[in-house]
């Protein structure tokens, strides 16, 4: 669970690397508003559930509530947020997800062990999230690359 808990932290700190990419673009907000299709959610709000996911990985599993989510998308609100859930999560370590979630996917009722929670439900809809936000910045002309979502590229 080691490498699992580092990697939310990671994908975590990625956020916050295209938070600080964003911060440089003049309609930061603007982008956030975009979306790839009309049915889906906007990318300010893929940023926050990104984000939230972070908590939602780790926090259930240790007994710990998920902060909720700021109720507008901006710039200032999801660094806000960002800066909440980094600091929330420091600090936990893979020994302290030791609870079982009970939880609600769609309609669906589960429960998970920890280990199942973390890798197979709250670590993919963090990766979902934040990839659906990247291509929204992407589709809203934010030059980002692979390099900026991974921190492991290098061009």
């Amino acid at each position: 669970m080691d490498a699992i808990a580092d990697a939310v932290k990671h994908y975590l700190a990625r956020t916050g690397h295209i938070l600080t990419r964003l911060s440089a673009q003049e309609d930061k907000d603007d982008l956030l508003t975009g979306r790839l299709s009309p049915d889906m959610f906007d990318t300010g709000f893929n940023l926050a559930l990104a984000i939230q996911f972070a908590a939602r990985c780790i926090c259930p599993p240790t007994g710990q509530d998920v902060p909720d989510i700021p109720d507008e998308f901006t710039f200032e609100s999801l660094s806000a947020y960002h800066a909440q859930i980094s600091q929330l999560i420091a600090p936990i370590r893979a020994d302290d997800l030791t609870h079982p979630v009970s939880h609600v996917a769609g309609e669906a009722e589960l429960r998970h062990d920890p280990d199942e929670y973390v890798t197979r439900f709250a670590f993919p809809n963090m990766i979902f999230h934040l990839t659906i936000a990247y291509a929204g910045l992407r589709h809203g002309g934010m030059s980002l690359g692979k390099a900026d979502f991974d921190g492991l590229h290098r061009y």
